[in-house]
């Protein structure tokens, strides 16, 4: 068999020829993906960067046209996304300013609806004074406390008033303490004598018992005066089947304890963790109002002085309020 060498050359070119054809379409096959990995990885690059710019409150920017249907659509609803955010998030604002100017105004009635009711108020206090004090001739034993029950109920509506007042000022502004170094030993004997009309007409008995003669302690004494008026005011109402009232100071090594403690009939567990939520009594009903928001107070003015007040029940009777001061 004779082999023809110009057809052997011939072939090896034919075979060469192709070799090298199908590589050029290989390499060009390869160069597409290539640069269509590189314009993907770039956009999806940009796709990250957009929702992680997102993610923290920037909605304005876009997401570029995709190189393709898939990621042409996923740009389309990205950004659709994107509008639809920064438009709720304009119904929001919208809707927060208006429900805060609607807060200013109920805040703004109230205040001026509670500072003009304060005037009649103590406008009636004055005259039953002037009455006890026989102004207007003499008055009966059974005349006296008879207004001696009116002032009772008058100082009542006066602190139901003030408390709401105060709510709403507490509600907009931070409150602002005048701090002064007090003994609080001599400091709650004068609250205790303050209240003893009230006390003695209630029939209690309040007992004061204190672990050292002097206690200093930075206080606005304003403020906190109210604190243990209003724990007081609570114990002599919730304890109307009990005569003994007991309050504890003492100083620890880290704090100093104040607790108010009743023989009452105590509180029930589930109102433990709400009673110094605002408006909320222990009734659960707006009737009595002024002890739901006095807790209120009571819980913001203790909390200002970098305190804690807790609520709990006695292991044989009654309940107790707890005031937890750290030692400055």
């Amino acid at each position: 068999m004779i082999i023809n060498i110009e057809h052997i050359i011939i072939f090896n070119f034919i075979f060469l020829g192709v070799v090298v054809l199908v590589s050029l379409i290989l390499i060009i096959k390869y160069a597409k993906m290539c640069i269509k990995y590189n314009k993907l990885h770039k956009y999806l690059c940009n796709h990250l960067n957009l929702i992680t710019s997102a993610r923290y409150g920037n909605f304005n920017s876009k997401t570029p046209k995709g190189e393709d249907d898939l990621t042409s659509k996923l740009s389309k609803n990205t950004n659709a996304l994107l509008e639809s955010i920064i438009d709720r998030d304009k119904m929001i604002q919208e809707y927060i300013l208006k429900e805060k100017e609607s807060q200013n105004i109920k805040q703004d009635f109230i205040s001026c609806l509670t500072h003009d009711l304060k005037v009649p108020i103590i406008a009636q206090d004055n005259t039953y004074d002037l009455l006890l004090n026989g102004n207007f001739g003499t008055l009966s034993d059974l005349q006296k406390n008879v207004i001696q029950n009116l002032k009772i109920s008058n100082l009542d509506l006066k602190n139901l008033v003030v408390n709401i007042l105060d709510a709403q000022k507490l509600d907009s502004e931070n409150m602002k303490l005048n701090l002064e170094n007090t003994n609080l030993v001599n400091f709650i004997k004068s609250i205790i004598a303050q209240n003893q009309s009230i006390i003695v007409s209630k029939s209690k008995n309040v007992y004061f018992d204190y672990n050292f003669d002097e206690i200093f302690y930075d206080i606005d004494t304003l403020s906190f005066k109210r604190v243990i008026n209003n724990l007081l005011s609570n114990a002599l109402y919730y304890s109307k089947n009990s005569k003994n009232i007991y309050i504890n100071l003492s100083k620890e090594e880290e704090e100093i304890k104040i607790t108010i403690k009743d023989e009452g009939k105590g509180i029930n567990e589930e109102d433990i963790n709400n009673i110094f939520k605002k408006y909320y009594t222990v009734s659960k009903k707006y009737s009595n109002i002024a002890f739901g928001l006095g807790l209120y107070i009571v819980n913001k003015i203790v909390t200002a002085h970098k305190g804690k007040i807790i609520a709990k029940n006695n292991p044989d009777i009654g309940a107790s309020f707890i005031i937890n001061l750290p030692l400055q």
